[in-house]
């Protein structure tokens, strides 16, 4: 059965920068070196949660049309595998096999933030954990309470459903989840 690693938010100071700085190309090496840092701590991450992690780290509240060319290039030559998320790009780290990772209590989290790859994770992890065959209902429970949520509320069973349908999850001709 694969390790659980809890998620944790990858710690940047933050800097005062300007958008010109960042167009300019001055800030390259630096954005960088924070995103690579954040997908060390973070991946799999979508490419919506790394950016914003790199802005606000940067001091700025939102990324505008001449900045996101800037962090679209540097995220593109970055050495690490990227995969597609229904449209958006996922960052991963290299060599990170099993990254389902609960959120702590001392953390937020939302369902949007979790790529569908971690979730179908989440999913294989607890059919071989209760090593049985399991009803939609039961998994869609035990799914919930391994990532941390106390309720299963539309956003968070939408990931249950997307990631439940994923053909890496075997299901049984009466519709029942199994390993």
């Amino acid at each position: 059965m694969a390790e659980r690693k809890e998620y944790t938010v990858a710690p940047l100071n933050v800097i005062e920068t300007t958008p010109e700085a960042i167009t300019s190309g001055s800030l390259d090496e630096e954005i960088r070196e924070r995103m690579l840092k954040v997908i060390d701590s973070e991946a799999p991450i979508l490419e919506s949660i790394l950016f914003k992690r790199v802005i606000n780290s940067l001091s700025l509240k939102k990324v505008g049309a001449r900045i996101l060319p800037v962090f679209d290039r540097i995220a593109s030559s970055l050495a690490v595998r990227i995969s597609d998320n229904g449209g958006e790009r996922v960052f991963h780290k290299d060599g990170d096999d099993c990254y389902f990772r609960p959120t702590p209590d001392s953390e937020v989290r939302y369902s949007y933030q979790i790529p569908t790859e971690e979730a179908v994770q989440c999913i294989q992890y607890i059919l071989e954990k209760e090593g049985r065959i399991i009803t939609k209902t039961e998994l869609s429970r035990l799914f919930k309470k391994e990532m941390g949520y106390d309720r299963m509320g539309s956003q968070v069973d939408a990931l249950f459903l997307k990631a439940a349908k994923s053909p890496a999850i075997k299901r049984t001709g009466n519709g029942r989840f199994t390993i």
